[in-house]
């Protein structure tokens, strides 16, 4: 009589346990994880609900994860934690069964971080199921660490004072080679037209050349160097000889 009433406890105990939920998530390959088999033996995923403490599946082999029995109510928050990888969040709703007996999965859906609750987006069920079967998807790689970026030659000509050389270095050693092949009138042009220009004085100088003795020297005379004529002494010894 005993024997057959722990038969017909445990035959009762299975039968409610096969009508409650059970989820299973799936890691599947994709671009950014070609090879789920290298995810550490530290990945879990986690069920977490507002009414009491949240359920813990470790990586089994073969790459999925296994909630067995979920009797929780209500809407679930399915989270998968990994080192190197971010997945997307799922939320699961869990009612009780037609016969109150076990619970039912009666809707499932991808959510993101900051939406509104209601917002439940496209069904992954088409129907209340006891057996959910998931593909989660991975969303981006975790970086640590910022990459050392590598010496790239085109960089030298995006830097200002590498262009402001190169053109000093073009008039230097271009502008006698240009001037040398130039026609006698174009060049008789040339000149006549740098001696008018403030250009062209500064070509002048770049090449080597010295700038004209008549021209006034502003920067000289400013620093109390500039050259000074015979009535620029004339005129101030006759201001000494008033003092």
């Amino acid at each position: 009589m005993a024997r057959l009433l722990v038969f017909l406890l445990t035959l009762c105990q299975g039968f409610i346990l096969a009508h409650t939920a059970s989820i299973r998530v799936q890691i599947p390959s994709s671009n950014l994880i070609p090879n789920p088999y290298t995810l550490p033996s530290s990945t879990h995923a986690t069920l977490t609900s507002g009414s009491g403490p949240p359920l813990k599946a470790s990586l089994r082999r073969g790459n999925y994860f296994q909630f067995d029995n979920v009797t929780t109510v209500g809407s679930l928050l399915l989270d998968v934690y990994t080192r190197d990888f971010v997945f997307a969040p799922y939320r699961i709703d869990i009612a009780p069964s037609a016969d109150s007996t076990g619970t039912v999965i009666i809707g499932a859906w991808e959510t993101y971080r900051g939406t509104r609750w209601e917002d439940k987006g496209v069904a992954l069920v088409a129907a209340p199921t006891t057996d959910l079967a998931l593909s989660i998807k991975a969303l981006t790689s975790k970086n640590f660490y910022e990459q050392r970026q590598g010496f790239n030659p085109m960089s030298l000509l995006k830097n200002p004072m590498i262009l402001m050389g190169g053109v000093a270095l073009l008039f230097t050693f271009g502008m006698p080679k240009l001037m040398e092949n130039m026609d006698p009138e174009m060049k008789a042009e040339y000149e006549e037209m740098q001696k008018k220009t403030s250009m062209g004085s500064v070509a002048r100088a770049m090449q080597g050349g010295g700038s004209n003795p008549a021209e006034f020297d502003i920067a000289g005379y400013l620093a109390g160097t500039g050259k000074s004529t015979g009535n620029d002494r004339s005129s101030g010894s006759t201001r000494e000889r008033k003092r």
